[in-house]
């Protein structure tokens, strides 16, 4: 099998093909560790990190996150939800991770388990053919060379090169959301205790804000705004706009008093959507490839790793039987679109104002609160009576 990409969905297809015996090469354009914004993880990802075998390494490295408090700028309102208090107990916390360290450590492990990884080794065409699939590739030294494969696993992030090739990108037009802008700041204002290692969610009329503590004195702090936001500012720079939402937010505003930033601000397109198929003809497409959800609830690395199992589960099956026809992949997308959805409904009811009001406050209603703080933790793959409630209804029948 050929992986083409490292991040989670890749290096995780790898490692979950290894561990089942099968040969895998990695292919990554990049050399890790390398930036990459999507730092705050989830705590049912846990079951993933078992699985692999990084649990203990990442329990060792990174911050506990025990919860996300939302807070609302214009009221001052606020409401941590923590996740001790999901339907279904056992898994207490996550971890906010730099990116570079987080991702390097799962391409190392494929490696471990068995795959053969080259980094800054760039995929520059992919031949689907009846009985095998080539690839083309530029090597770190400047060479072109080819390799062959049963199965290439297409983890090129929101590059999709397959899903981009064979046009299945569906954009979301619900989300309003466009633009986000990021940087890292020293010594922001954090909670105490055990809570420090907290997301903070801070919403305002334009957006809303990420603060997402690492171990130690760093901070990811960025904003991701809505149309009108942006539509009233076209033109300026990352750092006019960064400063304009700043400036709009005076509980951001506090959370960054006395901070100093240490990285420049960069941005990116926040543009929501989903492949209309996650496979093809001895292809599946994981994580970003297939799938880009707005990143309100963190749920990038937990779809990815999720997406990476049922994949990896499917494509053994399909070389078990020698059958790599497209329809033998259909199993992965339904198991893949199964929490996918439900993370959607969610996000498509945050901006429809409704939710978004719910967040910093049902604590007047139990009932909601414990379903948000499950969905919050991530527990949308397993089956739950409630999933049905929010997938038919919404949130609405639950309070």
């Amino acid at each position: 099998m050929i992986v083409v990409g490292g991040g989670p969905a890749g290096s995780s297809t790898a490692a979950f093909l290894s561990q089942r015996g099968r040969r895998v090469l990695v292919l990554e354009r990049e050399k890790f560790p390398r930036f990459h914004i999507g730092e705050s993880l989830l705590p049912f990802a846990r079951d993933i990190w078992e699985e692999l075998g990084v649990l203990d390494e990442i329990d060792r490295r990174f911050i506990h996150k025990p919860g996300a408090r939302f807070i609302h700028s214009e009221s001052g309102a606020m409401f941590t939800y923590r996740f001790e208090n999901a339907i279904r107990p056992g898994r207490p916390y996550a971890y906010e991770v730099p990116r570079g360290d987080f991702d390097k450590l799962l391409l190392d492990n494929a490696a471990r388990l068995g795959a053969q990884v080259r980094e800054e080794s760039e995929v520059r065409d992919v031949f689907i053919e009846e009985d095998r699939v080539r690839v083309e590739v530029h090597g770190p030294n400047g060479t072109c060379y080819e390799v062959t494969g049963q199965v290439v696993v297409d983890a090129t992030g929101r590059d999709t090169l397959l899903g981009s090739r064979y046009g299945l990108k569906v954009a979301d037009e619900l989300v309003t959301t466009n633009v986000a802008c990021f940087t890292h700041f020293e010594n922001t204002v954090r909670q105490p205790g055990p809570d420090e290692g907290n997301i903070d969610i801070v919403l305002f009329d334009g957006g809303w804000w990420w603060f997402i503590p690492f171990k130690g004195t760093v901070t990811s702090v960025g904003c991701v705004l809505q149309k009108h936001f942006t539509r009233s500012r076209k033109g300026m720079s990352a750092e006019e706009l960064f400063q304009a939402a700043l400036d709009a937010t005076e509980a951001a505003q506090r959370l960054l008093a006395g901070a100093r930033r240490i990285r420049p601000i960069g941005t990116t397109g926040n543009w929501s959507y989903r492949c209309r198929q996650y496979y093809g003809h001895r292809f599946v497409l994981v994580g970003d490839a297939a799938a880009f959800i707005d990143p309100l609830f963190s749920t990038g690395v937990l779809m990815a790793v999720y997406g990476a199992r049922f994949a990896a589960e499917a494509i053994d099956e399909a070389l078990a039987t020698g059958d790599l026809s497209a329809e033998r992949f259909a199993v992965y997308q339904e198991h893949a679109t199964r929490g996918a959805d439900l993370f959607k409904r969610l996000v498509h009811e945050f901006y429809g104002e409704s939710l978004r009001r719910l967040l910093v406050g049902s604590h007047t209603n139990p009932t909601l609160r414990a379903v948000i703080t499950s969905m919050l933790a991530g527990d949308v793959y397993r089956p739950a009576i409630w999933h049905g409630v929010v997938m038919k209804e919404g949130f609405s029948r639950l309070f």
